[in-house]
């Protein structure tokens, strides 16, 4: 039978999976403005994924170690942090082989871009190829499964306490956020038309639910599994934070802008740290 935690869980599974539906909102604006935003958002979801892998994830993976420990399961604290290892290697090797082309790069140089914009009056439109691109389902192939593993972290963390999914729920959000803006427009400079780009970013969204079902069938038997799994999410958070949004960061150049990224990036661990501090652990 499903407690509230679980259902919320689901709920924000649905609700972070809807995100892939921002290409509707992202081709009525100017890219100057999309820009600012993303400017802000990267710099603010560097720090909520930075402090969620340090000051939640972790820590709640040690609990649940405690928990199995003091049941009678002899685990080393060594494994944890074996575990969080693995899941940044896991991390790497799906960004390298199966995910380098899930958008967060800007066209230059030849180079794939995270969106391509040219202005037409208060809008933007976006240019497209003649044919669908192989890059582009790649992408498609590679955000499946990173939606995958969110809908494992998000049920994960809900299992744990509300407090935990209420924190891990806001770091996904944060960073999936730039990211869906991203692969709306890496579908269309691909070749898929506006509708379909829309129709396959969302069914990719809507694969978190596979994960979440996962992530809830496994827990009721396998109590082993939270506590992998939230250590190889706290390493994979620390690869996205280190090696994704944090080198996005280092490329401004201009001193008041970078000040200012610093201060959003502050800002972003204040608020998990807050969170953390604040909301009861359960």
């Amino acid at each position: 039978m499903m407690n509230v935690e679980v259902v919320l869980g689901f709920i924000m599974i649905i609700a972070i999976g809807s995100l892939s539906l921002i290409g509707l909102f992202m081709i009525s604006i100017r890219e100057e403005t999309l820009d600012k935003m993303l400017f802000i958002l990267i710099a603010f979801a560097t720090g909520t994924i930075l402090a969620t892998a340090l000051f939640d994830l972790i820590p709640e993976s040690l609990h649940h170690l405690e928990e199995l420990n003091a049941g009678g399961t002899a685990i080393a604290e060594n494994f944890l942090f074996i575990f969080v290892i693995f899941g940044f290697v896991m991390f790497f090797i799906i960004e390298r082989f199966i995910y380098w082309f899930h958008g967060h790069a800007h066209e230059k140089d030849n180079q794939l871009m995270c969106y391509v914009g040219v202005d037409e009056g208060e809008g933007m439109s976006i240019a497209r190829g003649t044919k669908v691109k192989s890059f582009a389902l790649l992408n498609l192939i590679g955000d499946g499964l990173h939606n995958f593993l969110d809908g494992i972290i998000i049920m994960v963390s809900f299992l744990s306490g509300t407090r935990s999914g209420v924190i891990v729920t806001l770091a996904v959000l944060f960073h999936e956020f730039p990211q869906e803006i991203g692969d709306f427009g890496i579908l269309i400079y691909g070749g898929f038309s506006k509708k379909k780009a829309l129709l396959f970013n969302f069914l990719s969204g809507m694969i978190a639910l596979l994960g979440g079902l996962l992530a809830f069938a496994l827990s009721d038997v396998l109590e082993v599994f939270n506590f992998f799994f939230l250590a190889f999410s706290g390493g994979g958070f620390l690869y996205i934070a280190s090696t994704e949004l944090m080198p996005e960061i280092l490329k401004q150049e201009d001193l008041k802008k970078s000040i200012i990224q610093a201060l959003i990036f502050v800002s972003g661990l204040i608020l998990i740290i807050s969170l953390v501090l604040l909301l009861p652990h359960e």
